[in-house]
């Protein structure tokens, strides 16, 4: 005769105890927090371990759990301990955890918990799964939790470093001009990274985008021996044509002050990104009377207009802003009037 009523299953009650002695042990033993994963989100993890310090603070570092219970997982017995077996779905999903990945198996009977972190160097093939010792002196203990802390990485406290940032936001705010030094090393590695981490604090908020207009440059530095000028160098040439797409907003944030602009800043983004035609010795001052190409500088000058609108958009920049650097991108790189 069936039953009105629906069957609680053996499997899963042990299933559960074995979770709630983890979870026992976990908070007991080290003191420390175990969240249970859902059932319905349980892809191979049961749970994790939230690693809280000596002070008693949450680190923002866990461990992450599978937990096997019952007289089955100690059914293969090795010199040293008993071999697990898993299945291989599970291989990419452990990999690509951000976490670190115990195994852990519990013996009822005995009230005993052992555990091993899934290593790929520690695992073997077994025929259509894989398997892994977990070793019988590995007990779940307070014992072992100086090893358990260290697995996720040493906790980082960031706070002087977002001080320093903080502090360097204000400089940058209050400040005439912001410049960049790239030298050789940055040029022949194409290492964008100063411009990308600055665009970002750049554009962090209204306030710093307002504070912040017109006041970048940048200078080249490590040729101060090379007779070349900058234009003749082709490791140089490479990294400007490079660095152009990758900041963008050249046209907003760019000084084009003229006492600034033919040795730093969106000059030097012309000349080195352009053909140039060597007339010959400039005769009111020193160096060579050059010639950027007309049409690569216009094309040049389409990209820096199409960004600043861009720019100008995303941003709610004032029409007239728009326009006053507009006036200026065109006065340094073509020579056109205010």
């Amino acid at each position: 005769m069936s039953q009105p009523f629906p069957k609680y299953i053996e499997n899963r009650l042990t299933a559960e105890k074995g979770v709630s002695r983890v979870k026992t042990l976990v908070e007991n033993e080290f003191g420390w927090i175990f969240r249970p994963t859902p059932l319905e989100h349980d892809f191979g993890i049961d749970g994790y371990i939230d690693i809280v310090n000596d002070g008693h603070y949450f680190t923002g570092k866990s461990i992450a759990v599978q937990i096997k219970t019952g007289d089955s997982f100690f059914k293969q017995p090795t010199s040293n301990g008993w071999k697990y077996n898993g299945e291989i779905k599970h291989l990419n999903y452990y990999l690509n955890l951000a976490h670190p990945v115990l195994i852990i198996i519990v013996d009822l009977s005995l009230g005993k918990t052992f555990w091993v972190e899934f290593d790929t160097d520690k695992i073997t093939r077994a025929g259509s799964a894989w398997t892994i010792v977990i070793e019988n002196n590995q007990i779940l203990h307070n014992s072992f939790k100086t090893i358990l802390y260290n697995l996720p990485g040493f906790e980082v406290d960031y706070l002087p470093q977002l001080e320093y940032q903080w502090q360097l936001d204000t400089q940058i705010q209050e400040s005439g001009i912001v410049l960049i030094g790239v030298d050789k090393s940055q040029v022949l590695s194409l290492d964008f990274s100063a411009f990308t981490s600055l665009l970002k604090k750049l554009t962090a908020n209204d306030e710093m985008i307002e504070k912040c207009k017109g006041k970048l440059s940048f200078v080249i530095y490590g040729y101060e021996e090379d007779p070349r000028e900058l234009y003749e160098i082709e490791e140089v040439r490479k990294w400007a044509k490079a660095v152009i797409p990758v900041f963008k907003y050249w046209g907003y944030f760019l000084n084009m002050e003229r006492h600034l602009s033919k040795l730093t800043g969106l000059v030097v983004l012309q000349l080195c990104s352009v053909d140039i035609k060597i007339i010959g010795p400039n005769p009111e001052k020193t160096g060579m009377h050059i010639e950027p190409d007309v049409e690569q500088t216009i094309s040049l000058l389409k990209l820096l207009f199409e960004w600043l609108n861009e720019f100008s958009d995303k941003y709610n920049i004032p029409e007239e802003i728009t326009m006053e650097r507009t006036k200026s991108i065109s006065r340094l790189l073509v020579g056109y009037p205010e």
